[in-house]
C-alpha cells in the first residue's frame, strides 16, 4: 500500500510512479501466491542439480488450490442474505440479482484467500445499469491518505495489450472519487465523472494484515513437493542401481550377453546391486500434511474422524479453527458490504427507487450440519423460545418470515376436506 497526503492530486507521471514501485515490490508477491494457487509451485519448479544425470522428477501439489477453494465454499457456499425490519427490500435485491451479486462474491472471496484482499469495481454499463467487477490484483495500485482513518483515495489500473503482430499497447486507468482518466501509452483518452460522491472501488480484506489463506505455509507445500519428488527419484535409483562383479575376468562382451540373456555366469562373480537406501518417509509426509491443514485453518475432509455419526458439537469442536477463520472472513466482509452498499444507495437515489433504512446482512456457514439432532433441540425448546428463533436455527430454512407464513397456511388446511377454514 502507499500512501499521499488527502488532498492531494496525482497525474499520469505519478500513477507511472506507483506502478513501478509496485511492480518492484509488492507484485512479485502476487506472482508468487498466483503461481502457488495454479499449482505452478516455485521451488520444485526451479530445482536443478549439478549433476545432470541424477533423476529430477518434479510433482507438484496443489495445496493453495484446495485451501483457498474449501475456505471460501465454507465462507460462501451458502450465499449472503438480506433483510430488512422497515422497508421492502426487492429493488435492492433486483440490483444485486442483475449485478450476478453471489458470482462475484466468490470471486472477491477467492481473491481474499489467495492474495489477502480483493479489489471490486462499481460501474455503471452500457444501458446504465449497476455492475460489479472483481480486479485482477496484480494489476491495480491501490493509493491511501496518510490520514488516523487511512481511507482509500486513488486506485491506479494498469495492463498490456499486445497484438498479433506483437504490437503492445499500455493502459492506465486512474480511480479518484471525483473521476476515472484512462491513458494509452501515456496519453490521456477518456475521462469519466464518477456518479458516486465516493471512489467506485470497495476493498475486501481477508484479515487485519492482509494475508492469504495459504501464505503462512508455502515453505510446508514446497518441503512436501520435494520428499514426494525425492521418494520417486529414489525409486528411479532402484531402477537405475549399479551391478557390482568381485572379479577381474568380466569383459564387456560377457556383459552384453548377461543383459541379452538375464543369465549371470562365471566363476566367482557374487553379483551384488548397488543403491542408495530408501527410507520410510510416510511419518513425515503425514506430518506435514496435517501442518498443512491445521496452520491454514483448512479442514482436511479424507480425515477419518469426519464421520456422518459425528455429533455437531464434535465435528464443531474438530473445526473450531476454521469456524474462527471464517468467523473473521465474515466481520471483514460485512464491513466492506456495507461500503459497497453505500454506492448502491447513492445508486437507487439518482434511479429514484426505494432506499432502505437498514441491511441486516446474513452469513451462513456452509458445513454439513446433523439435522437430526437440530431437530430434537428444536423440539425440546418448543414453548419456551418463539417459533420464529426456533425456525432460524433449521439449516434448510433461509427465509424464516415467509417459512412462518407457509407454517401457519399448511396448518389452516383441512386434511379431511381438502379446503381452508373460514
Amino acid at each position: 500500500m502507499y500512501y499521499i497526503d488527502e488532498d492531494k492530486s496525482i497525474n499520469y507521471s505519478d500513477a507511472d510512479y506507483y506502478i513501478k514501485a509496485f511492480c518492484s515490490s509488492e507484485l512479485n508477491r502476487l506472482k508468487k501466491l498466483d503461481d502457488y494457487y495454479k499449482n505452478k509451485n516455485q521451488k520444485i519448479r526451479m530445482r536443478t542439480f549439478d549433476d545432470k544425470s541424477k533423476p529430477n522428477n518434479k510433482l507438484y501439489h496443489s495445496f493453495a488450490d484446495y485451501i483457498v477453494t474449501t475456505n471460501t465454499a465454507v465462507f460462501l457456499g451458502s450465499p449472503v442474505t438480506y433483510s430488512s425490519d422497515t422497508k421492502d427490500i426487492t429493488e435492492y435485491l433486483n440490483i444485486l440479482n442483475t449485478a450476478d451479486e453471489e458470482g462475484e462474491n466468490i470471486k472477491i472471496a477467492t481473491a481474499c484467500a489467495e492474495y489477502g484482499y480483493g479489489i471490486q469495481l462499481l460501474y455503471l454499463d452500457k444501458e446504465g445499469v449497476l455492475k460489479f467487477h472483481t480486479f485482477d490484483n496484480k494489476e491495480v495500485v491501490l493509493i491511501y491518505s496518510n490520514s488516523i482513518e487511512k481511507n482509500l483515495i486513488y486506485a491506479v489500473r494498469f495492463w498490456t495489450v499486445t497484438t498479433v503482430d506483437n504490437i503492445q499497447t499500455n493502459y492506465v486507468e486512474i480511480y479518484n472519487k471525483e473521476s476515472i482518466r484512462k491513458y494509452r501509452n501515456g496519453s490521456l483518452i477518456e475521462e469519466t465523472a464518477n456518479i458516486f460522491t465516493d471512489i467506485p472501488i470497495v476493498i475486501y480484506e481477508n484479515n487485519d494484515i492482509r494475508r492469504g489463506d495459504f501464505e503462512n505455509i508455502v515453505s510446508l507445500i514446497d518441503a512436501y513437493d520435494y520428499i514426494e519428488s525425492d521418494t520417486i527419484n529414489e525409486q528411479d535409483y532402484f531402477n537405475n542401481a549399479y551391478l557390482f562383479f568381485n572379479t577381474d575376468y568380466v569383459d564387456t562382451e560377457d556383459i552384453k550377453k548377461m543383459k541379452e540373456s538375464r543369465v549371470f555366469y562365471g566363476e566367482n562373480l557374487n553379483p551384488q546391486f548397488i543403491l542408495k537406501q530408501s527410507s520410510n518417509n510416510e511419518e513425515i509426509k503425514n506430518r506435514i500434511v496435517s501442518d498443512i491443514h491445521k496452520l491454514s485453518f483448512t479442514p482436511d475432509m479424507s480425515d477419518n474422524n469426519f464421520a456422518n455419526n459425528v455429533s455437531g458439537v464434535a465435528m464443531r469442536y474438530k473445526l473450531l479453527g476454521t469456524l474462527n477463520n471464517i468467523s473473521n472472513k465474515q466481520r471483514k466482509f460485512k464491513k466492506s458490504i456495507r461500503q459497497r452498499n453505500k454506492l448502491i444507495f447513492e445508486y437507487m437515489e439518482i434511479k429514484s427507487l426505494t432506499v432502505p433504512d437498514d441491511i441486516k446482512i446474513i452469513f451462513t456457514i456452509n458445513l454439513p450440519e446433523n439435522v437430526l439432532e437440530t431437530a430434537q433441540t428444536i423440539n425440546q425448546l418448543r414453548n419456551l423460545v418463539s417459533d420464529e428463533t426456533l425456525l432460524s436455527q433449521i439449516p434448510f430454512v433461509t427465509d424464516v418470515d415467509k417459512e412462518v407464513e407457509r407454517v401457519k397456511e399448511a396448518n389452516s388446511i383441512d386434511i379431511y376436506g381438502g379446503g381452508l377454514d373460514d
